[in-house]
């Protein structure tokens, strides 16, 4: 296949009518041995890539072969043809004759033996001119070509000129024509037409009048430039064709559905789309799948790799299946047998720019995205590359089950919510500081009565100390130990400041050396100005590192003091040791036994502590009130970031409902309060606490942050179990107020909810509303066709697709001839599965190799479609 084609239908441009050296009307005065190459070098240089050799009333069998190879070499392809003067008439009718490639099977001309016929009785010499005119009328014409059994088709050369069609007959003849079905069949085109619906003065021609004589019929309208010489060629109006392939059968389906496959200009498509998929390992192993920016359909019996492919797709997307989605642990064990371990997906797609990325992903590795072979970390591939593709598995259209609304809204517009979404979760992380910080205070009152019990105890005891002497006698020992305690806590208080003070150095330094860094092209002199400000602000990152070195110096003096004491401490531990000795053995002569010295320190110890967490629980009681207001603040704050995502959906809900009467999404920010109700029950498992009792303390609040700030009230209704409940939600605080709680979604078609109707009407509804919100670039659905009828596929989704091809790029595995045939497809991709592997023959519905698979795979085989062809001719419709 030429590669010009292999992401399936282009759109080329095409000439009907030009003609050569062997006509007596073209000038040509250059070298006679350049001639074939410039004549082609001139269709390639006008952009032509299908040209129609039409002399008049001559066909040079061996000057279309010289020029037929040399333009293959460029890829450009020739038709036979011929521009006959059919005896019809005033002036005669000039007739584009193309011929099928079975006129010159085999190396044998059979064009000049029918004009040998159409000019019976007459001598080249006397018709191989502009002003030749055939022994045949046109219709005499049309059957003597019929006779030969080899197919062909006509083009009416500039019909509203004299020798053309419009001009030549009267309405009344083009009323008959018009009727005519052999005449019908095999017309496919008006070349030049200028008038178009403007009508001119009595007597003369325009479209508007020749479709009135015409009546449901009216052929394509074509240009050809009417060559007289190389220089003439490409010149004036141009026509385009849709084509898979370079062949006279791809030319015939394009002028047959003219209103999709023929244009003045090739249509511009706007929006991203993926262009080719390449696999290495697994079933796709060595296949590259290219996609057109319209419509793509992937074919194939059951088992033959569609679902793997679009799952491949998805899955390198790094697009969710969805929550709801039907078969996700089908999905993912698909996509584990489709790329195998270490399989590797390489995905190629044109953003709206032009600028091609590959997206590349190892199995169970996240994507990589590269530009120019460039790493490009950070760089969305839903939103910077493709814009918000949307992905739809199988039943995923018709499934109704719970949560389904939501998923759907997901899909519709989640990729919008992104970086709201990221401020979410980070203000959802400060509720979650501020509530710790909250809770850590809360502790405060309990802790407060723990160290004073303890200090308290340990002041009784060391009463004791004190009635037998010991505390005087350990006082030296007991004082040291308190310095040394106080050395460790300047120590801390040294190191955090210099870690600090280090800290604010790393994380300013670069930022403000290299903000100068801009240069202004508007307001040069101004920044200079500026720039020397701020650098006095830079110049204070030196100062800190000199207070920095300076701390440092100074930590090494204290920790050299240090040194001193513990030196002096040490030269007193036998000292201290013999003390210890003698108090010991004077309490052993005393009678007691149970006063030990190293107890009496303890004690101390246990004393200093408990007073100094007191002067800090103190002050951490003072805090409570403002680390209170503190969470309440960023809980607002995260309830207004919940409210801008709700905002943002409803937003783009009612755009896209503004334009559907029959379907529509309505949204409820918070509502659905039984998803809630679950959430708590699963917290409180275990506790006894009945469901009625948490529907009534939740009754008045929409979210947990809202029972919070009314707890005591909210307590009230937990029936007899108030403190087991405080208890419970309090140790589940942060998870509960972190909890979105929902949005709730109502899907209503004609005025009823979604899931009270069929499973056809639901599949149609929403996949009509899918394909007509044109807010997706890449629409990915597997068997759309799942639980639609026929009827719906041809009246409603058919010719919805026909008007998103140029705003969407469509990518559907179907069993359904419908989406690739009357959908005209730009690429269908033919999979089978053979010897555990997936192949994929590729093509436009236009090139006979995918004309065949589509009769194979999907009509049952060609003797099963010619069969039902018969059987449909001859169910004649009642009148």
């Amino acid at each position: 296949m030429d590669t010009f084609f292999e992401q399936g239908a282009q759109w080329i441009r095409a000439d009907f009518h030009i003609h050569t050296r062997a006509d007596r009307e073209f000038k040509y005065t250059g070298d006679d041995s350049y001639y074939y190459s410039n004549y082609i070098d001139a269709l390639d240089k006008a952009g032509i890539r299908l040209s129609v050799i039409t002399n008049h009333n001559k066909f040079d069998f061996k000057e279309f072969k010289a020029l037929r190879k040399v333009a293959q070499k460029k890829g450009i392809s020739l038709l036979p043809g011929v521009e006959l003067s059919v005896n019809d008439g005033a002036n005669g009718i000039h007739t584009l004759v193309i011929f099928s490639e079975d006129w010159l099977a085999d190396g044998h001309d059979h064009i000049n033996p029918f004009l040998g016929v159409a000019f019976e009785g007459k001598i080249p010499a006397q018709y191989e001119q502009e002003n030749g005119r055939s022994s045949l009328c046109l219709l005499e014409t049309i059957k003597k070509l019929e006779s030969y059994n080899r197919d062909f088709f006509l083009i009416f050369a500039h019909v509203e000129a004299p020798s053309g069609l419009w001009a030549e007959l009267d309405g009344g003849r083009l009323s008959e024509l018009g009727k005519n079905e052999l005449f019908r069949r095999r017309t496919l085109g008006f070349q030049k037409v200028r008038t178009y619906n403007k009508l001119q003065e009595k007597g003369k021609p325009c479209r508007a009048k020749i479709q009135q004589h015409l009546g449901d019929w009216y052929p394509a309208e074509l240009e050809g430039c009417d060559a007289k010489s190389i220089e003439d060629i490409g010149q004036g109006k141009v026509c385009y064709l849709k084509l898979g392939e370079l062949s006279f059968e791809a030319v015939k389906f394009a002028l047959n559905t003219p209103e999709t496959r023929v244009a003045n200009e090739p249509p511009k498509y706007q929006t991203s789309f993926i262009r080719s998929i390449h696999f290495d390992g697994g079933t796709l192993e060595g296949q590259t799948l290219h996609f057109s920016p319209g419509l793509n359909t992937l074919i194939g019996i059951r088992g033959s790799g569609k679902s793997s492919i679009l799952e491949a797709i998805r899955y390198t997307l790094d697009i969710s299946p969805g929550e709801k989605a039907q078969d996700t642990k089908y999905k993912d064990e698909l996509i584990r047998h489709t790329l195998g371990s270490g399989g590797k997906v390489t995905l190629t797609a044109c953003d709206i720019y032009g600028q091609v990325f590959t997206i590349s992903r190892i199995f169970r590795e996240l994507p990589n995205v590269y530009l120019e072979e460039k790493l490009q970390p950070g760089v969305s591939v839903r939103e910077t590359i493709l814009r918000r593709p949307i992905y739809f598995g199988q039943k995923d259209l018709s499934s109704t089950g719970e949560g389904f609304e939501t998923d759907l809204v997901e899909k519709l517009v989640g990729e919008k919510l992104r970086v709201q979404r990221d401020d979410i979760e980070k203000q959802r992380q400060q509720v979650r500081y501020a509530a710790e910080r909250w809770l850590q205070l809360n502790d405060t009152a309990e802790l407060k009565r723990d160290y004073e019990d303890q200090l308290t105890d340990a002041n009784f005891r060391l009463n004791k100390f004190e009635e037998y002497g010991v505390a005087e006698k350990l006082q030296k020992r007991l004082g040291f130990q308190q310095d040394d305690s106080a050395l460790v806590r300047m120590k801390e208080k040294a190191d955090s400041f210099v870690l600090a003070l280090r800290q604010l150095i790393t994380a300013h330094d670069d930022e403000m050396r290299s903000a100068t860094n801009y240069v202004s092209k508007q307001n040069p002199e101004f920044f200079a100005a500026y720039y020397a400000e701020y650098s006095n602000l830079a110049n204070k990152i030196n100062q800190l590192k000199t207070i920095e070195h300076d701390a440092l110096t100074i930590t090494v003096r204290l920790n050299s003091k240090r040194d001193e004491f513990e030196g002096a401490r040490t030269s007193l531990q036998e000292e201290f040791a013999q003390v210890e000795r003698q108090l010991t053995q004077e309490l052993k002569q005393s009678g007691m036994n149970v006063i030990q010295p190293d107890d009496f320190l303890t004690q101390q110890q246990r004393k200093t502590k408990a007073e100094q967490m007191l002067v800090e629980l103190t002050k951490q009681e003072n805090q409570q009130g403002s680390a209170r207001d503190l969470l309440f603040t960023e809980l607002e704050k995260l309830n207004e970031l919940w409210l801008r995502e709700f905002d943002t959906i409803k937003i783009e809900l009612d755009r896209v409902n503004s334009s559907h009467t029959a379907l529509q999404i309505d949204a409820d920010f918070k509502g659905d309060k039984e998803v809630a109700i679950s959430f708590i029950q699963q917290l409180f498992k275990g506790s006894n606490i009945r469901e009625t009792t948490l529907r009534a303390v939740m009754e008045d609040y929409t979210d947990f942050g809202g029972l919070l700030r009314a707890l005591p009230t909210a307590l009230a209704k937990a029936g007899s179990t108030p403190e087991v409940f405080e208890k419970i939600f309090m140790k589940n605080l942060i998870e509960l107020i972190t909890w979105q709680v929902p949005n709730r979604f109502v899907i209503r078609y004609r005025g009823k909810e979604l899931k009270y109707h069929s499973l056809g009407q639901r599949a149609s509804a929403l996949l009509l509303y899918v394909l007509s919100q044109r807010q997706n670039d890449v629409i990915i659905i597997d068997q759309p066709e799942d639980d639609l009828d026929n009827q719906t596929i041809y009246d409603d989704v058919i010719k919805l697709l026909h008007d998103m091809k140029p705003h969407a790029q469509l990518i559907f595995a179907t069993h359904n001839a419908n989406f690739p045939v009357l959908g005209d497809a730009e690429q269908v991709n033919a999979c089978q599965y053979r010897d555990e592997k997936v192949i994929v023959k590729s093509g436009s519905i236009d090139a006979s190799t995918v004309q065949d698979a589509i009769i194979n795979i999907m009509e049952g085989g060609q003797e099963a479609f010619n069969r039902r062809k018969e059987v449909y001719n001859l169910w004649k419709p009642q009148r």
